[in-house]
């Protein structure tokens, strides 16, 4: 399944995928900036994670929660999270249920081994649960400068 805009989500609680810190929040009736990345022990997932964990404070005051998702193991989450001393969680798809979920797992051919992983695309998630945007082409080092500016000018004109 791919997941398009103005489609319904469901709570990532419902896959019951675990999540760093341990207990993944509630998103429905939240703004949710939802990115997934590769792999956290790769140079660009590492810059991409720290840069939203960079913007947390001006997403929190927009009311607005970040997740991050990869194919990584609790313990490689574990690592990335605590490596980039994160705020926010990060949710271990190892069973690959939410990335299949949202169109964006993928295979690479690693020394004649397919090797799986979530490519790197972010879903802003509206408080009704369904997707307000889907951002394809990310650019680890600007992207979360670029996720915020898109909230700020989004909620700005609903509040208008």
């Amino acid at each position: 399944m791919a997941v398009h805009t103005g489609d319904f989500v469901p709570d990532l609680i419902s896959f019951g995928a675990p999540s760093l810190p341990a207990k993944l929040p509630d998103t429905r009736g939240s703004w949710t900036v939802l990115f997934f990345f590769p792999k956290g022990n790769h140079p660009h997932c590492v810059l991409e994670s720290r840069r939203f964990q960079q913007s947390i404070p001006e997403f929190k005051q927009l009311d607005v929660q970040v997740i991050g998702v990869s194919v990584d193991s609790s313990a490689d989450q574990q690592k990335l999270w605590n490596f980039c001393t994160l705020s926010f969680p990060l949710v271990s798809d190892a069973r690959h249920q939410i990335s299949k979920y949202y169109g964006v797992l993928d295979t690479a051919t690693v020394e004649s081994e397919q090797i799986a992983y979530a490519r790197r695309e972010t879903f802003l998630i509206g408080p009704d649960q369904c997707v307000v945007h889907h951002w394809k082409e990310v650019d680890p080092n600007t992207h979360a400068s670029e996720v915020l500016a898109f909230l700020q000018e989004k909620l700005g004109m609903l509040s208008n």
